[in-house]
Formats: C-alpha cells, sequence, structure tokens
C-alpha cells in the first residue's frame, strides 16, 4: 500500500499546559472510553498500514515515556510494527521533531496526540504521493458560531438578516503529510511550527497539497472536548480505525 520507507509520527511533545489546569496527567495519557489519546493514535496508524511509528515526546514526561517503552511497544509489536520514542530535550515545536527522523524515511505521516479522527490515512499519503507534493494537509469545513446578527446589504439596503449564525471555515485537520525535501527544508534541531514550515515552502513554490475529507474529526484540547469525545466515541469505539490492535493488546 505505501511506499516502503513512508513512517508515522504522533506529536506528544507539548506539555499539555491547558488540559493540565485539572489533571496531571499528560493529555496523551487521557482516556476516552478507557483508552488512552496516545494509544488511538498509534492503533489508527496501524490499521492503515503503518509499520514504523515515532512518537516525540518532552524530556520531563516520564510517565508517557514509560507508557511507549512498556504498552506502546507491545502493542505495536503485537501488529508487527516498531515504535521508536523521539526525545525533544529542548522544545522543537509542533513541527521540528521531523528533523530527528532518520533520512531513509520519505514521506512521513505526521498526527496530533489529541486530534481524534477517522481519516482514511492511507488513501491520503496515495495523494500526496500521487501529486507529488511537497507537503500535504487534511481539510475539513468547520462550524464556528458568529456571536452577533450577520447582515447582507447591497448599497444601503438590508436584503438579509440571519441572527448568530453558523460559518463554516476550511481549517487544517492536524494531519499532515511530509516529503523528505519538506523535511531537508527546515534546521536541523530548530524549533519549527508547521505554519512557519508551510509558509516557507509556498514561498519556495513547492507544492502544498490540500486532501479534503468530510471524517469524523475532534481537537481535545480541554476538559469540554474531552467529554465531547466521549459522547462521540461512545458507541462507535469499536468502529473506529484500529479496533483489533487496541482488542488484541488488551487481550
Amino acid at each position: 500500500m505505501f511506499e516502503s520507507h513512508c513512517a508515522g509520527l504522533v506529536m506528544a511533545g507539548g506539555r499539555s499546559s491547558r488540559m493540565r489546569r485539572i489533571c496531571a496527567t499528560h493529555k496523551s495519557l487521557r482516556t476516552v472510553e478507557g483508552v488512552p489519546l496516545i494509544e488511538w493514535n498509534i492503533s489508527s496508524l496501524l490499521f492503515h498500514g503503518i509499520r514504523n511509528i515515532f512518537v516525540a515526546v518532552n524530556a520531563r514526561e516520564i510517565e508517557l515515556s514509560e507508557w511507549i517503552r512498556g504498552y506502546g511497544t507491545d502493542l505495536a509489536h503485537s501488529a508487527g510494527a516498531r515504535l521508536t520514542t523521539i526525545v525533544e530535550d529542548v522544545p522543537l515545536g509542533t513541527i521540528g521533531a521531523v528533523t530527528r527522523l532518520p533520512s531513509e524515511i520519505d514521506p512521513v505521516l505526521v498526527v496530533n496526540v489529541d486530534n481524534l479522527t477517522d481519516l482514511p490515512l492511507a488513501r491520503m499519503v496515495e495523494f500526496h504521493i500521487g501529486r507529488g507534493a511537497a507537503a500535504t494537509i487534511a481539510t475539513h469545513a468547520e462550524p464556528f458560531k458568529i456571536p452577533f446578527g450577520r447582515l447582507e446589504t447591497k448599497q444601503d439596503d438590508v436584503t438579509a438578516y440571519e441572527e448568530k449564525p453558523d460559518i463554516f471555515v476550511q481549517i487544517s485537520s492536524g494531519t499532515c503529510v511530509f516529503s523528505r525535501r519538506a523535511i531537508d527544508s527546515m534546521a536541523l534541531k530548530s524549533r519549527t511550527d508547521v505554519p512557519d514550515l508551510i509558509r516557507t515552502l509556498i514561498a519556495s513554490r513547492e507544492r502544498v497539497a490540500a486532501f479534503r475529507h468530510n471524517s469524523r474529526w475532534i481537537d481535545v484540547n480541554d476538559e469540554e472536548a474531552l467529554g465531547r469525545a466521549h459522547v462521540l466515541l461512545e458507541d462507535r469505539g469499536d468502529l473506529w480505525p484500529g479496533a483489533e490492535f487496541r482488542r488484541n493488546a488488551h487481550a
């Protein structure tokens, strides 16, 4: 399905400061339906055929590193995969960890540990390769409620009035694919965030592709979102990508 050197990278290097206002546990290990967010992500990568998986972690996150070395490694091995930790001794930003990947990896599929989605990841990688892109960003239309009345006007006349409507904005779904040339454009061991890298690629006239989807998606960045994630997966967890790997690992 994939080129032999395609890998997956789970970004879990943040300090999770927002969620830690309520609970001391790193958000990677917060659970939805009894399963840690990091396990949802790793099992999804396994489901989509990724067998070389890396996880970027902050050097101070001892509990998370121990989970990766223990249960996470067992989960990967149960699927014939390899799980490797990239330790950030200094913060590398939201994408800087890709510079720590072995040079033979091309491309890399990057997911954020606080996102839950049933995106067709394998199809996204194939889309990226087929277009010869330096980077591909998953994107969907996200609704935002305007806290005011929205008017439509024509010259001095009001032609329509809508109270506090939802508007749909095309946003990044937090999942990307990067080719080796995008990785090589970054400074080694330098802090880099995704928007900076994308702007650099566009300025260099590199192709940045948009993978549009209508998949289920949630950003689990606070307690309210964690509650919504429980509702989303309460009756659908067994249908979420990677359920068989989670069952085998817990057996």
